[in-house]
């Protein structure tokens, strides 16, 4: 029990057993301007593969018209030492409300393992489009 009286601070969420948390700290550059009016309004979507399919786990807060944003919300994962964890980053346009990446919005997306990201100090990769070829110069770090 909980009693700030006494000085005694809750602990923070347990985490499953031989896990360890992982913050992700996530920025774009060069993103594609889909409106010629106005710059996009970012945000990046975080999906993790489970159990045979694709889940989304965390998502970055909308930053207004701009094509290079340096997100200050923090996705946390738990991370599984030997345990291939695939990642995918989306980013997309949230202009108009939207909450998921359409093909409208859509401004491209990479994938990676948390593995690979826990194991370097700054992962850099292009933001591809969904045929597969690069979304100009955009990159996701």
């Amino acid at each position: 029990m909980s009693d700030p009286e006494m000085g005694w601070v809750p602990e923070p969420p347990t985490m499953t057993l031989g896990a360890s948390r992982v913050e992700l700290r996530v920025s774009c550059h060069g993103l594609l301007d889909r409106d010629t009016l106005t710059k996009p309004h970012p945000c990046v979507l975080l999906k993790l593969y489970s159990d045979e399919q694709w889940v989304e786990v965390e998502r970055t807060e909308v930053l207004r018209s701009c094509s290079s944003p340096v997100f200050s919300r923090v996705l946390a994962l738990e991370y599984f030492f030997e345990e291939k964890q695939p990642l995918q980053f989306h980013v997309f346009d949230a202009e108009d409300g939207a909450t998921s990446p359409r093909n409208d919005t859509f401004l491209g997306s990479t994938e990676c393992t948390l593995g690979q990201i826990v194991s370097q100090t700054k992962v850099t990769k292009p933001l591809l489009l969904k045929n597969g070829k690069t979304a100009g110069k955009s990159t996701i770090t």
